[in-house]
C-alpha cells in the first residue's frame, strides 16, 4: 500500500512539473513553424524512456548524495520553481528562462530515481529525458545569426546556378532580382533552418531506435545534417526555377480547392516534401548502417512500465505538488493584482480614407502570417495622388518609387505571449538587411532612438531607423500600443526591455503581455531623419488616432 501511494504521489509530482514546461514551451511551438516539431518531441521522449533498460537496482546506498539529494538539491530546485514561474509569465518568450526551467525539471525528475538506486537506476533514463531538449527553441541570437547565414549562402548559390544556365538573375542582401520575372526572396523557410531541425530530431531518434554507440551516432547526425542542407538547396532552386519560367504566381496560389478547403499552395507543399524526405533519407540510412536480419531495435523491445516505477519519498513528492501549485497560483495571483492597477488604452488606428493620395493594398504572404500569429493585421503603401505614376493606356495608377511615398503594416494581438514572441525576432535590423538595405541608424547591435508623436492628447514612443539603398534612403518607424499600461507607464516596444535587467522589472512589476498593437510606418526618398520626423508627426496629426 506504501509503494503505491509513494509511486502514484511521485508520478502525479513528476507529470505537474513536466507540464509546467510544456506550458512555457508551447508559445514558442505555436508561433514558431521551426519549432512546431515540439508537440511531438514528448511522446517521443516518452517512448524512449519506456523502451529503454533498467538495470538490476543495487542494495545499499552507493554515494554520500544518495538517499538524500532530494534534501540538498531537491528543496532549493523546488523553491526556484516560484520565481522562475512568475518571471516567465512576464518573458513567455524568453529562451534562457527556457533553459533554466528545462534544467530544473530535468534534475527534479532524476533526483527520486538517484535516491532509490544511485547512478544505476538513473544511466539509462539520461538520454531520453535529454532528448526532450531538441525541443527548446536555441538562443536568440545565435537563432537568428544562423538562419541569416544560411539565407545569405542559399541566395548566393542559386544566383550562380541561374546565371550558369544562362538566366538573368543578381542578388541584392538575400532577394534575388530574375528580371521582368521579379524577384525571390529566401525566406527563413527556404534558409534551409526548419530542415535542419527536422535532421536533427530524425538522426537523433533513430540513433536510439536503433541502438548505435556513440560514435556511429555522431556520424548519423552529421550526416542528417548535410541531408537537410542538400535537400534544401534543391527545393529553393526549384521554386526560383519556376519564378524564372514565368509561374511564380503559382507559389502563393493554392492549386486547388474542396469546399472550404484549401489545397496547400506550391510552396509549402515543397517544404512538405522536402522534410518527408529528409525523414525517409535519414531512416534508410540508419536502417543500412545497422543491417543484418535479426535487428536490435526499441520496437522490438517490451514496454518496459519499470522505468516509471519511482519510490520517492512521500515528503518529496507533496512538497514537488504543493511548490509547483503555489508557483502556479501565486504567479497568476500576482500578475492579475498588478494588473488591477493597469490602464486600459484605446486603439491605435490608421486612417487612409480621406485626403488626396493614392494608396494600393499590400497582400500579406501566409509565410508572414503564419509567422507573427496575429489576430488581424493590414499593409498598405501610397503617396500623394499629384506624385503617383499614371498609366494612359491602363488608365491605372500606381506609386512612383523615385518621389516620396510611405508604406504601413499593422498587426494586432489580442492577449498572450505569441505577441511578444514573434516580435522579438521580426524587426527592422534583422529583415530588412536581407532585402539588400544598408542599416546606417542605429549602428549595429546599438537600441534605435526613441522619437515621441503626439496623437491628440497623448504621447507614443516610436523605434526609428535608417537604412539606404542605391543612394536612397528609406526611413521606419515603429511602435507597440499595448491594450493596457500601468499609470506613468510608457510604451515601450517589446525589444526595448529585452534585457536581464529589463526581464526582471518586468516579472516584478506585474506586466504580463497583454495584447496590443504593432505599427510600422516606413517612408521612402527622403533625405534626413530631421525631415523624416517632422513628416511622421504630421502624418500622425492627420491620419493616427486613439479611440476606444
Amino acid at each position: 500500500m506504501l509503494n503505491k501511494l509513494q509511486t502514484g504521489l511521485g508520478l502525479t509530482s513528476i507529470c505537474m512539473i513536466w507540464a509546467m514546461l510544456i506550458i512555457q514551451l508551447s508559445v514558442t511551438w505555436l508561433v514558431s513553424e521551426q519549432y512546431s516539431h515540439g508537440f511531438l518531441i514528448p511522446l517521443l521522449s516518452f517512448y524512449l524512456l519506456l523502451k529503454s533498460p533498467s538495470n538490476k537496482i543495487i542494495e545499499g546506498k552507493t554515494s554520500f548524495l544518495q538517499g538524500k539529494a532530494w534534501i540538498f538539491l531537491g528543496i532549493p530546485l523546488m523553491i526556484s520553481l516560484i520565481p522562475i514561474w512568475i518571471i516567465t509569465g512576464a518573458n513567455s518568450d524568453w529562451r534562457l528562462i527556457n533553459v533554466v526551467l528545462f534544467v530544473i525539471v530535468f534534475l527534479l525528475t532524476l533526483i527520486p530515481f538517484y535516491d532509490h538506486g544511485g547512478w544505476i537506476n538513473i544511466k539509462y533514463k539520461i538520454f531520453p529525458l535529454l532528448f526532450f531538449a531538441v525541443a527548446i527553441p536555441w538562443p536568440l541570437a545565435t537563432d537568428l545569426q544562423l538562419t541569416q547565414w544560411f539565407q545569405i549562402r542559399v541566395s548566393s548559390i542559386i544566383v550562380d546556378i541561374l546565371q550558369l544556365m544562362e538566366h538573368e538573375a543578381s542578388l541584392q542582401g538575400t532577394v534575388i532580382d530574375v528580371g521582368v520575372f521579379g524577384q525571390i526572396g529566401i525566406d527563413q523557410a527556404c534558409s534551409g533552418i526548419n530542415g535542419l531541425q527536422a535532421s536533427f530530431v530524425v538522426s537523433l531518434f533513430f540513433g536510439a531506435y536503433y541502438r548505435f554507440k556513440i560514435v556511429n551516432r555522431i556520424i548519423l547526425f552529421i550526416s542528417g545534417g548535410i541531408i537537410a542542407i542538400i535537400l534544401n538547396l534543391l527545393r529553393a532552386f526549384s521554386l526560383s526555377f519556376i519564378k524564372v519560367k514565368g509561374k511564380g504566381h503559382l507559389l502563393e496560389q493554392t492549386l486547388f480547392s474542396i469546399g472550404t478547403w484549401d489545397f496547400p499552395s506550391l510552396h509549402d507543399l515543397v517544404g512538405w516534401i522536402e522534410t518527408s524526405i529528409i525523414f525517409v533519407l535519414i531512416f534508410l540510412l540508419a536502417r543500412s548502417a545497422r543491417g543484418g536480419l535479426f535487428l536490435k531495435i526499441l520496437g522490438n523491445e517490451p514496454n518496459n512500465w519499470k522505468n516509471l516505477s519511482t519510490f520517492p519519498s512521500v515528503i518529496y513528492s507533496i512538497m514537488l505538488i504543493l511548490f509547483t501549485s503555489i508557483s502556479f497560483g501565486l504567479s497568476e495571483y500576482h500578475f492579475r493584482s498588478q494588473e488591477k492597477e493597469f490602464l486600459n488604452m484605446p486603439k491605435l488606428k490608421l486612417n487612409l480614407n480621406n485626403g488626396l493620395i493614392f494608396k494600393e493594398k499590400i497582400q500579406i504572404s501566409n509565410q508572414i502570417a503564419a509567422q507573427l500569429h496575429f489576430e488581424s493585421a493590414h499593409s498598405y503603401q501610397w503617396q500623394k495622388e499629384t506624385s503617383s505614376r499614371f498609366n494612359p493606356y491602363t488608365q491605372k495608377r500606381s506609386i512612383n518609387p523615385t518621389k516620396e511615398y510611405w508604406q504601413a503594416f499593422e498587426a494586432n494581438w489580442d492577449s498572450g505571449g505569441a505577441c511578444t514572441a514573434v516580435l522579438s525576432t521580426h524587426s527592422p535590423e534583422s529583415c530588412l538587411p536581407l532585402t539588400g538595405l544598408t542599416q546606417i541608424n542605429p549602428p549595429i547591435g546599438q537600441k534605435p532612438i526613441l522619437i515621441p508623436i503626439k496623437i491628440e492628447n497623448r504621447e507614443v514612443l516610436f523605434e526609428a531607423y535608417e537604412f539606404s539603398r542605391n543612394y536612397r534612403k528609406l526611413f521606419v518607424f515603429r511602435c507597440f500600443w499595448p491594450h493596457k499600461l500601468a499609470p506613468g507607464q510608457t510604451n515601450l516596444f517589446p525589444r526595448g526591455g529585452y534585457n536581464f535587467e529589463g526581464r526582471i522589472r518586468s516579472a516584478l512589476r506585474g506586466q504580463r503581455n497583454v495584447g496590443g498593437t504593432m505599427l510600422a510606418l516606413a517612408l521612402a526618398n527622403v533625405d534626413s531623419l530631421d525631415s523624416a520626423i517632422v513628416k511622421l508627426q504630421s502624418l500622425s496629426n492627420q491620419r493616427l488616432s486613439l479611440s476606444d
